[in-house]
Formats: structure tokens, C-alpha cells, sequence
């Protein structure tokens, strides 16, 4: 019989798609009684703190994050876990959910994203930090992306503090989502390893202390030769075995919704960064244009990868299949600015091409995968439209700790 323990952090947003790190602090505080700190002063905290990486350029680095979660705060002590493994540094993460009773934060997508992991579930609840007799199956997750709806909107202003009527949601123990992520995708999408600097080739979290576990056997995923992409059946029918499996359908949360929403057409996604890599998001709502529920697997195996809880009135990204032809007309006429002074140009139908499968790779415009674009070809050019209808002319995956 597994074991699922999930922690009470009250999920919030960040206020601009640089401050993940300070919406991590700012959920994880309020989880140690602090209350709701505001983001900017946070924000400020991590960055100047962030000395020890300097090639870098950090927005949040780890010293800076573990400086600010100890300086806010005298009755726990955060650690930096930069350890030599993913294996090792999730086991960290399953035991300072289980002993210390707190939700830690990790370094995601390389060394791009911050998010609380809140939740696991797993074979059984480990013994210590370097018990390796136990399988962990999923993680519970805050990710504080997107920003509020006032970084993209001027006229929906950011709350100056946030607070149980916020912008993030009803104001309950999840907020607006309540995100899965299944152990496979965790490890081949989202701790994956600091890609270069002071800590290259580390999986870094922040927790509370614990002596670091010795480094275990690396696992990996590997995807047999020929594998067609499933039909959008089989999507659906492995997305319900998968709530069933991993127990979602059983937590009331997810339950009370679920006996209300129907799966629509699911939607492939191509992955920008990995060859020859798709993922279907099977939505589920009341109607096709009301997403309460998205379960993600693996396009090719079936294989379940992460699903997402959608709780209150917030805005949910349109996700329906692309009609390149539909598309190109409705883009008829849009006026998009380009980088870095060079004007703008009118989109117009006969010189553009929509890709007919959505797009997605980690980056600050797109942290969450239910957030994909659509890849749309100007000349030499591409736009990024992503689903919740912005338009990008490059995607950064460059930075670090947005």
C-alpha cells in the first residue's frame, strides 16, 4: 500500500515571470507562520544574496534563496542541498516532507525555475534521508508560474500584498492549482541538473538540514525503437487509468471535480528541446472551453507524466487542436513588435505557416506544460502564440532561476 503525505502551503503566483523564487520564499514562509510577505522586498532579498555563482546571471540563485528563507525566519533552519544526483536529491525532498514536516523548494528545468514541492507519494514513507529501500511514484508540487494576471494585463494590477482573496485563487490550502507530477517526468523533465556554473552537474534543493545521502544508481527512462504516437483514444483512456492509479481520482479534491467534467480532444505537444519527444494534454471541464482538470502522458508509451488540479475563476489556457489553415486566418491582420527596435510587422495569411502540433520547452515564457505555443513561420522568422493567446517572438531558456 503507498504512502501520500502532502503538506498545507497555500499557493501563489509570482508577480512578474522573474520572481519564482520569491513566490517560493513568499508560500513557504507563510507556511512557517511568517504570513504573506510581499514579493518585491523578496525578490530583492534573493538577489543580493546571490553571491557565490557570480558568472551567472541568477535571478534567484540557491545561496540567495536559502539566505533569504533563514533571515525571515528564526524557527527553522533552511539548508542548500546541491547534491550529486537526482536520485539522492529526491529522496531529500520525500524526507523533509516526512520528518521535518516543511515543503522545500528545488532548482527545476536545469537551473531555469523555482517551485515547492509539497506532497509525494511513494511505496512507503522513508526511514531517513538515505533510506533507498522505498520507490517514490509522484510529487505534489506549487509551481508559482504563470505570473499573475497583471504582468500580462496592465489593467489586472497585481495585488501590493497577497492574500486569501487574491489573484491566485479562492484562497484555499492548493489556491488555484493542484499540481501531480509523476516520478518519470520529474526526472526526465524537471530535475535534471544544473547545466553549468558554481554548481554544475548538481540537483539543488533547499531544505531543512539533514547529512546529504551517498549517491545511488542513476535511473533512466529509455523508449523503445519505432514508437508511433497514440491516437487520441488511447490518450484519453490512458489519462483515466492514470487519475485511478496514481489515486488522484480517490483524494476528494480531485474527486468532487472529476464527477462533474468530461475529457475533450486531447492535444499534442512536440517538445522544442528534445528530439523526436510529444506529450498529450488530455483537458477535462464541464465544457470544452472550461479546463478543470489536464492530465499529461507520454505521446509515444502511455505513459503517465503529470496532471493539474484547476480550483476558482482563474483564466485556464485554450488548449483544442490546431487547424493550420483556421489559424493563419485568425492571425490575419495582427500586428506583432519585434526585439530590439526593429518595428513591427502585420501578420498576414498568405506568408505565414502554423505548425500543426503545439510546441512547449522550459522557459520564461512558458514554465508549466500545459502553457504551450502555437509556432507560427514569418519568412526567416518564428512566433510563439502561446495558449493563453501571447505572442512571443523568442523564447528564453537561458536564464536562471526565473
Amino acid at each position: 500500500m503507498s504512502t501520500h503525505e502532502d503538506l498545507t502551503v497555500a499557493y501563489h503566483q509570482q508577480d512578474t515571470d522573474y520572481y519564482c523564487g520569491a513566490a517560493c520564499a513568499q508560500m513557504i514562509l507563510n507556511e512557517c507562520g511568517v504570513g504573506l510577505l510581499d514579493q518585491d522586498p523578496l525578490y530583492n532579498d534573493n538577489h543580493s544574496h546571490s553571491v557565490i555563482d557570480t558568472g551567472v546571471n541568477w535571478a534567484t540563485a540557491p545561496d540567495g534563496l536559502q539566505w533569504t528563507l533563514n533571515n525571515h525566519q528564526s524557527g527553522r533552519y533552511f539548508a542548500l542541498d546541491a547534491l550529486a544526483t537526482e536520485d539522492a536529491l529526491s529522496r531529500m525532498l520525500a524526507w523533509t516532507i516526512h520528518f521535518w514536516k516543511i515543503a522545500p523548494a528545488a532548482l527545476v528545468y536545469g537551473w531555469q525555475h523555482w517551485i515547492v514541492v509539497r506532497g509525494y507519494t511513494a511505496s512507503a514513507a522513508p526511514a531517513n534521508s538515505v533510506d533507498n529501500s522505498y520507490s517514490i511514484d509522484s510529487f505534489d508540487v506549487n509551481n508559482p508560474w504563470p505570473p499573475v494576471p497583471g504582468f500580462y494585463n496592465a489593467a489586472a494590477k497585481p495585488p501590493p500584498l497577497h492574500s486569501a482573496g487574491d489573484h491566485c485563487g479562492t484562497g484555499g490550502a492548493r489556491g488555484v492549482s493542484d499540481e501531480n507530477i509523476s516520478y518519470a517526468t520529474w526526472q526526465s523533465t524537471y530535475m535534471t541538473g544544473v547545466p553549468g556554473g558554481h554548481w554544475a552537474g548538481k540537483f539543488v534543493a533547499v531544505c531543512d538540514p539533514d547529512p546529504p545521502p551517498p549517491s545511488p544508481r542513476v535511473r533512466r527512462i529509455v523508449r523503445p525503437l519505432g514508437q508511433q504516437i497514440l491516437a487520441a483514444p488511447d490518450a484519453i483512456r490512458h489519462a483515466m487509468t492514470a487519475l485511478q492509479s496514481t489515486g488522484l481520482a480517490q483524494r476528494a479534491s480531485w474527486a468532487a471535480v472529476l464527477g462533474r467534467t468530461n475529457a475533450a480532444e486531447p492535444v499534442l505537444v512536440q517538445r522544442l528541446d528534445r528530439r523526436d519527444e510529444y506529450y498529450y494534454v488530455v483537458p477535462m471541464g464541464a465544457d470544452p472551453h472550461s479546463m478543470q482538470v489536464a492530465v499529461s502522458i507520454d505521446a509515444m508509451s502511455g505513459r503517465y507524466r503529470q496532471s493539474v488540479l484547476i480550483q476558482g475563476a482563474t483564466p485556464t489556457p485554450t488548449l483544442t487542436r490546431i487547424d493550420p489553415v483556421l489559424e493563419a486566418q485568425k492571425l490575419s491582420g495582427v500586428r506583432v513588435a519585434l526585439d530590439k527596435d526593429r518595428g513591427f510587422i502585420t501578420l498576414r495569411p498568405h506568408g505565414i505557416s502554423v505548425h500543426p502540433t503545439w510546441v512547449w520547452k522550459p522557459c520564461r515564457e512558458s514554465f508549466s506544460p500545459y502553457y504551450p505555443f502555437q509556432l507560427i513561420t514569418v519568412g526567416a522568422s518564428h512566433l510563439y502564440k502561446r495558449s493563453d493567446g501571447h505572442i512571443f517572438t523568442a523564447l528564453h531558456d537561458t536564464d536562471a532561476g526565473l
